[in-house]
């Protein structure tokens, strides 16, 4: 019976990681769309609902640190539980991020909705979209292999991230443009942290399914990673 309410609760616990893990992927949708309108509206909506991702980071993180107090889990569980645990952090800092992307937003900078660094914006939050929903796939299926295809999916945001530098430089002789500008490459930044953070579920997701720890790409070699 203790083992059958361990299993329960530890079900319990992984449906509301994935539960905040979608709920971040709403809060992405919603922060690019207000980033696209310059909707301060739309951007208080983000700031309001991190509270709903704040809460579910807690309970899931409260509800597994009780489960190791209480048993001791096998070895299978307690991959879960790492995977879980850590996965649970990384959706806490995405929602964060969205937060960050929103402040942007209310901000006020008269920034043009026009700007070709605006459409580059647009397909980075698509990519970054992309990469979570693969990320959440893979946890809830299990699924290494679809999890090993993060990295490459990571590179494209990356490279559109690269990118934003070179259409900054077409505002460097107006001031007023260039404020707003550097504040998009910001925005660029932490689209591109929400892919890292990703890949750092797949990997988890992997060492779930395999019980083998390792990273993806190796961060002390980042040329490996260049177009």
């Amino acid at each position: 019976m203790v083992r059958i309410n361990f299993a329960e609760e530890l079900e319990t616990a992984e449906s509301s990681l994935l539960a905040g893990g979608r709920m971040v992927l709403e809060q992405l949708e919603r922060v690019m769309q207000a980033l696209e309108r310059r909707d301060p509206g739309l951007a208080r909506e983000v700031i309001d609902g991190d509270d709903r991702i704040d809460d579910i980071y807690l309970a899931t993180e409260t509800r597994v640190l009780s489960l190791l107090a209480l048993q001791a889990p096998v070895a299978r569980d307690l991959r879960l539980v790492n995977a879980i645990l850590h996965s649970n952090g990384h959706i806490e800092r995405v929602g964060d991020l969205c937060v960050n992307i929103a402040k942007f937003v209310l901000n006020g900078l008269p920034y043009p909705t026009n700007s070709p660094m605006l459409t580059r914006l647009q397909e980075m939050g698509i990519r970054a979209g992309e990469l979570w929903d693969t990320a959440l796939r893979a946890f809830s299926g299990r699924d290494a292999d679809l999890a090993e295809e993060l990295p490459s999916k990571d590179n494209v945001l990356d490279r559109l991230n690269r990118g934003m530098l070179q259409e900054l430089k077409q505002y460097a002789g107006d001031e007023q443009s260039f404020e707003w500008a550097v504040n998009l490459v910001l925005v660029a930044r932490y689209l591109e942290r929400m892919g890292d953070h990703a890949v750092d579920v797949g990997e988890r997701t992997s060492y779930m399914v395999t019980g083998v720890m390792r990273e993806f790409t190796d961060a002390s070699h980042p040329e490996d990673d260049l177009p």
